[in-house]
């Protein structure tokens, strides 16, 4: 009865958001540039990664998506890096098929303009992917969903953007 008990309140307090994610975990290794993503232990998708330039390391850790953009304009000057539009890190860009891992402005979305995906590290902090990979990482993904970023020698916290 007692373990009954704690298991409800357990589940109560997982919240909707991670109750609806089940089985949907995705990690990031920025030491392969490689993203493995898995539904329920079995993997469904890998993907060729880019991460945050070294002034603007991507943070490792382990973060559940918050939301999801199919288009969404990000700026320097909103992710607090920059509203100067003669410094050499001001952005206005239009991203396709972002999902929302912090609050602090780190995505992980398409960057047709990276051709280094995969060999260097050029964002702002965020998660580069192809086109064609972010839209099937967005398609799957749901709020909630467990995304885990190691080796990236970043921290939560700083500015971030694309």
């Amino acid at each position: 009865m007692l373990a009954g008990s704690l298991a409800a309140v357990l589940t109560l307090g997982a919240g909707t958001a991670r109750a609806a994610s089940a089985g949907h975990v995705s990690t990031i290794d920025a030491a392969t540039h490689q993203m493995t993503v898995t539904d329920h232990g079995r993997t469904v998708m890998t993907f060729t990664a880019g991460f945050g330039k070294p002034d603007f390391p991507t943070p490792s850790g382990t973060f559940h998506v918050l939301g999801k953009d199919a288009v969404v304009t990000m700026t320097s000057c909103s992710a607090n890096i920059t509203c100067d539009p003669h410094n050499p890190n001001y952005y206005a860009l239009t991203v396709h098929w972002a999902v929302r891992l912090t609050s602090a402005g780190v995505f992980v979305h398409a960057a047709p303009w990276d051709h280094a995906i995969g060999r260097a590290d050029t964002s702002h902090g965020c998660i580069h992917l192809s086109t064609a990979d972010a839209h099937r990482f967005y398609d799957f993904s749901r709020p909630g969903d467990t995304v885990i970023v190691k080796n990236t020698g970043g921290f939560a916290g700083g500015p971030s953007g694309p």
